[in-house]
């Protein structure tokens, strides 16, 4: 019986650290795709959209906005596959929003074209980036809680 005890607690305990590895391991890999300090990150938290910016700032949040959906990338802990899609769904909406708006100046930078708009244009386009700062600002803040929750719930 003892034996039979053990055998089953090894099963358990065996696959709940497969899963508590290949968490990390998909966590490690989105993490590498977009860390605190990258780029994309820094333009989610900092930026102003009323001004311009580098238009390759933007392909690994389209990146993790397309692949990160797909079930190869689902974590297990219910937690933090629930902030993840939080921060997806925050994701999506700012990169819709902010492609109906932008476009390429003259300088190759991305913009909303509020410094070449009319009078008349300008305060339609402040609005515009009123709320694109806003949903930028929502995506990194529901990044930061998906790092959180994979943080305390993996121990990681």
């Amino acid at each position: 019986m003892e034996l039979f005890l053990g055998y089953l607690v090894n099963i358990l305990s065996f696959g709940y650290v497969k899963r508590r590895e290949a968490d990390i391991e998909l966590f490690r890999e989105l993490y590498s795709e977009l860390s605190f300090n990258s780029d994309s990150a820094v333009l989610l938290r900092d930026h102003d959209f009323s001004n311009v910016f580098p238009p390759s700032y933007l392909p690994p949040l389209n990146n993790i906005s397309e692949d990160w959906l797909y079930e190869n990338a689902k974590f297990h802990s219910c937690l933090v596959e629930y902030r993840k899609k939080k921060f997806l769904e925050h994701l999506t909406c700012f990169i819709d929003e902010l492609s109906q708006h932008t476009g390429m100046d003259n300088n190759g930078m991305l913009s909303i074209g509020l410094h070449e708009a009319s009078q008349k244009e300008k305060k339609r386009k402040k609005k515009v980036a009123k709320t694109i700062n806003e949903l930028s600002s929502k995506a990194y803040r529901s990044y930061e809680r998906f790092v959180k929750s994979y943080e305390n719930e993996l121990n990681a």
